[in-house]
């Protein structure tokens, strides 16, 4: 028992996270959510390259195609309601220009592949086993693009048909990046449009998937995101409005609980300096002539300056040229 909850037991890995550690995010929205706050940390991190994808087998062709491909190509894209995209990829992808639609697929894409191959830790978020059949070419879609139901065949994901999949994207990918790891988590956000039920005997089926996964394969690990959400978490006023997604309080503890399980004591202390750092630079005062901000701003100078003799290898660019402004 911990205060007025039980807490969820989350075993120690035999490795950590630190500031050498590159990070490939996959999988729901939870994985972005996560994965974008070690990006404003200043981790080495790729995130959902495709956008946000929802069942085993979306991701596991998108690390496939990571694999295989060079680039994506014309005739790799669709034309529909004006708009160009791709099945493989998430709405932010489209464009009504063909062209813009190729590159903004392919900038992420070649960044995404260089990175696979280098990553030390690839975490998969998984959403749903429910996924979505294009009728004409029988071809799972990551997403449908707001285009009639009629055009797909909804279908429900095995545990085995999962367990294949990621099993052999998995094993690929070890086999040109021997010591990448892999952290498995299941999205907390619940798939409502599914159904109560169905939902839940989806994320069973995700459950189940990843512990076969941790049985049969060396270097898989699950962080229980979802089970802290549905227990320790166990009140809807740790839900955002539409009573679905968590709440930022939600997501601030379950980051909490990931960096208490993962991260170095040093890795902890660098993590709090620079978001001290950020939020110091995200600060609208009123009055910006005045003595006491130049002081404000000659401290938040001093910081970063300090920061950067600390993690040479980080790259605060960004952070410098809000300064300069500022």
């Amino acid at each position: 028992m911990s205060g007025f909850f039980t807490s969820i037991n989350i075993p120690q890995p035999d490795f950590r996270i630190d500031y050498q550690s590159k990070l490939y995010f996959t999988g729901s929205c939870f994985s972005e959510n996560i994965g974008l706050r070690f990006k404003q940390l200043k981790f080495p991190v790729c995130v959902n390259p495709f956008g946000v994808q929802y069942n085993p087998f979306s991701i596991t062709n998108s690390l496939h195609k990571l694999l295989d491909k060079d680039c994506y190509y014309e005739e790799d894209l669709n034309f529909e309601n004006e708009l160009w995209f791709s099945f493989s990829h998430y709405t932010l992808f489209s464009d009504p220009d063909q062209q813009k639609c190729l590159d903004k697929i392919n900038s992420s894409f070649s960044a995404a592949k260089n990175f696979i191959s280098e990553a030390d830790i690839i975490v998969i978020t998984l959403g749903t086993s429910w996924a979505y059949l294009l009728k004409d070419t029988d071809q799972i879609v990551s997403n449908c693009h707001k285009l009639p139901a009629k055009r797909f065949n909804r279908t429900s994901l095995s545990t085995g048909q999962s367990v294949s999949e990621l099993s052999t994207v998995i094993k690929r990918i070890k086999g040109i990046n021997p010591q990448a790891r892999f952290i498995f988590t299941v999205s907390p956000i619940r798939h409502w449009k599914d159904g109560a039920i169905e939902n839940q005997r989806s994320k069973a089926e995700l459950l189940l998937t990843i512990a076969q996964l941790e049985k049969e394969l060396n270097d898989v690990y699950y962080f229980p995101a979802y089970e802290i959400m549905m227990d320790e978490l166990r009140d809807y006023r740790f839900y955002a409005s539409d009573m679905l997604h968590p709440s930022d309080q939600a997501i601030d503890y379950i980051w909490k609980r990931f960096t208490d399980t993962y991260f170095t004591e040093e890795t902890v202390k660098a993590t709090a300096e620079i978001e001290q750092l950020i939020n110091s630079l995200n600060h609208r005062p009123i009055h910006t002539s005045t003595n006491n901000y130049k002081k404000f701003i000659f401290s938040i100078r001093t910081k970063l300056e300090s920061l950067l003799k600390k993690y040479p290898n980080l790259d605060f660019s960004p952070e410098l040229n809000l300064l300069s402004k500022k």
